[in-house]
C-alpha cells in the first residue's frame, strides 16, 4: 500500500534540514514591530566556569537567585547535589564538577560556537513577540545558556518566564561525544538532530508543551487532535519556520508523508485504529519518537499520529475561523474537533 518515499516545559532534543524560510508567505504572519520586547541573554556557563575557586562560585546564587537553584537541583543535581547536601556541599561538588578536565574541554567546545548568541538571541526575540501576541499573559524577556552535561536541550522556566538552553546539546550530529554516548539514550536518529537550527524551535516547543496542559485522552484520535493542537501552535509562533523544523522531520520524511497521506488514512480507517483505545499500542506506534513508523515500514517517517492531528487541527481553524486559539487549546472534546473539521485527504 506504501509508496517508495522521495528523497530529507524541559525537552530533549528530538530533526529538520531546513531552519527558517521566509520565501512563503503565510496568514500567520504577522506585523510585530510595536510589540517592544528585548531579549536579555545571561550566559550561565560562562560565569560559572569562570569561577577560580569555591568561594568565587558562592557568590552565583547572589547573581543567579532562581536559576542557580535550578541548575543544581534539577539540571546537574545528580552530580552535585545529594538528599543531604548543604549549600557548602553543593558549591564544593559543583567546583569539583566543572574543574574535570572533561568539563573544562566541553566548555571551551560550546564557547568556540556558541561565543556569539546573537543571531539565537534575536530569532528568540521575534518568538517571544509572537507568543506575547497570542498570549499576552506571558511575556518572556529572558533566555540562560548553561551546560548539562547532555541531559536537556531546552527549558521553559514558567515562574520566571525565560528560556533555558543548554549548550552541548546543540554542538552537531557529527560531534564525536555524542557517538560513545549510551545508544539507548542517544540514537542515532536522534543525534543527527542536536543542531544549532534546532535551539529557537526547540524552546518554543517547550513553551507549547507548557501551555497546553497534559490530556489524558482514550483513543488515537484523541492523542492525535492533542498533538495536532502544539504543533498548530507552532504555526502561530513560528510562522516563517518550514514544517519540518515544527515536527522535526527530515526533507525526505516531511516529503513522505505529504505523498503518502492518503494511504496512512485509509489504512488506519481500514485497520479500525483512530479510534483504538489502546493506548499503549498507539502510543508506541504512531506517537512516540524513532527513526519511522512502524506500521507504514522502514522508509516511513515517525510520528505520524501527530503529523495527521497537524492536519486536522489544520482543517478545523481553516472552517472555523472565529475560534480563537484560546477557545481551541480549551476545547477538551477532541472528537468534536475531529468530527467538525470534515477532515478527508
Amino acid at each position: 500500500m506504501f509508496k517508495k518515499g522521495i528523497l530529507l516545559h524541559i525537552v530533549l532534543i528530538f530533526s529538520a534540514a531546513a531552519s527558517f524560510t521566509g520565501c512563503t508567505q503565510n496568514k500567520h504572519v504577522k506585523d510585530t514591530s510595536d510589540i517592544l520586547i528585548e531579549m536579555e541573554v545571561s550566559r550561565f556557563e560562562q560565569d560559572l566556569f569562570s569561577c577560580k575557586s569555591v568561594e568565587q562560585l558562592k557568590l552565583l546564587p547572589k547573581k543567579y537567585p532562581d536559576f542557580y537553584d535550578i541548575y543544581v537541583t534539577n539540571i546537574v543535581g545528580g552530580m552535585v547535589k545529594g538528599i543531604n547536601s548543604t549549600p557548602d556541599d553543593v558549591s564544593v561538588e559543583l567546583y569539583r564538577y566543572i574543574a574535570h578536565r572533561d568539563m573544562d574541554s566541553l566548555y571551551k567546545i560550546t564557547q568556540e560556537k556558541f561565543g556569539d548568541f546573537e543571531p539565537y538571541r534575536e530569532e528568540l526575540q521575534e518568538a517571544s513577540k509572537y507568543i506575547a501576541l497570542y498570549f499576552p499573559e506571558d511575556t518572556i524577556k529572558k533566555v540562560t545558556t548553561f551546560i548539562s552535561t547532555f541531559q536537556y536541550g531546552s527549558v521553559y522556566l514558567q515562574q520566571q518566564k525565560e528560556f533555558g538552553v543548554g549548550l552541548d546539546m546543540y554542538l552537531g550530529a557529527d560531534f564525536e561525544v555524542y557517538q560513545i554516548i549510551n545508544p539507548e539514550n542517544f540514537p542515532a536518529y536522534r543525534v543527527r538532530k542536536f543542531e544549532p537550527y534546532r535551539i529557537v524551535a526547540n524552546c518554543v516547543q517547550t513553551y507549547v508543551d507548557y501551555k497546553l496542559e497534559e490530556f489524558n485522552g482514550t483513543t488515537f484520535m484523541d492523542q492525535a487532535i492533542y498533538e495536532g493542537k502544539k504543533l498548530y501552535l507552532l504555526d502561530l509562533l513560528l510562522p516563517e519556520a518550514a514544517d519540518s523544523l515544527k515536527i522535526n522531520y527530515t526533507e525526505q520524511q516531511m516529503a513522505w508523508v505529504t505523498e503518502q497521506e492518503n494511504n496512512m488514512w485509509s489504512y488506519l480507517i481500514e485497520k479500525e485504529v483512530i479510534f483504538n483505545s489502546n493506548k499503549n499500542e498507539f502510543q508506541k506506534h504512531y506517537f512516540n519518537d524513532g527513526p519511522f513508523t512502524t506500521p507504514f515500514g522502514n522508509e516511513s517517517a515517525p510520528r505520524t499520529g501527530a503529523w495527521l492531528g497537524w492536519q486536522i487541527v489544520r482543517t478545523y481553524m481553516e472552517k472555523n475561523p472565529n475560534i480563537t486559539v484560546y477557545q481551541l487549546l480549551s476545547n477538551k472534546n477532541n472528537q468534536a474537533i475531529f468530527q467538525k473539521s470534515g477532515y478527508r485527504p
